[in-house]
């Protein structure tokens, strides 16, 4: 599987849409990325740095939603943020969820909808995860790639280690 990097935590300028201060009106900047579960607490997805490329364990069939933390450089309408899971040997699964238009400023926390990770051994094993940040017209304002393991849950919900790791403390 290649490597997955990094791309900035907000695009580049679009020239056509400059003011004269040389910065772009739209930009979105990503402030924070976290995964939030009432069975597994939250964890912050590094957006850059060392840690960024290692994979969180989440096991499997656990209930998850997203909550963003983001600032505007200008208004923005019809904002959208969409993911797209890919595992191995799996068909991409992609959702999309608008978030409104907003005003210049922030910061804005959001928190997505609750979704069910996939269950089941067939579905363990490491996803690359593609978010993105765009208006309604499309045009894209951030991008995050991130990886997780899915973990298979033992019957005790202990959860079963991938060969080469120790087991997370489920203790609390």
């Amino acid at each position: 599987m290649p490597a997955v990097t990094r791309a900035s935590r907000s695009s580049p300028p679009d020239p056509s849409s400059e003011d004269r201060s040389g910065l772009a009106p739209r930009a979105v900047e990503l402030m924070e990325l976290a995964v939030v579960s009432d069975e597994l607490g939250t964890f912050t997805v590094p957006l850059e740095g060392p840690d960024a490329d290692v994979p969180h364990e989440l096991p499997e069939g656990a209930v998850v939603s997203i909550a963003l933390t983001f600032r505007l450089g200008a208004d923005t309408n019809g904002l959208v943020f969409e993911t797209v899971r890919v595992g191995e040997g799996e068909e991409p699964v992609a959702r999309r969820a608008a978030l409104g238009s907003f005003r210049a400023g922030g910061p804005y926390e959001i928190r997505l909808p609750p979704e069910r990770l996939p269950l089941g051994r067939a579905h363990c094993g490491m996803y690359d995860v593609t978010a993105r940040m765009s208006d309604v017209a499309g045009v894209e304002h951030a991008q995050v790639k991130h990886r997780f393991t899915l973990v298979r849950r033992l019957p005790d919900a202990a959860i079963e280690a991938p060969e080469g790791h120790e087991a997370p403390d489920t203790a609390g």
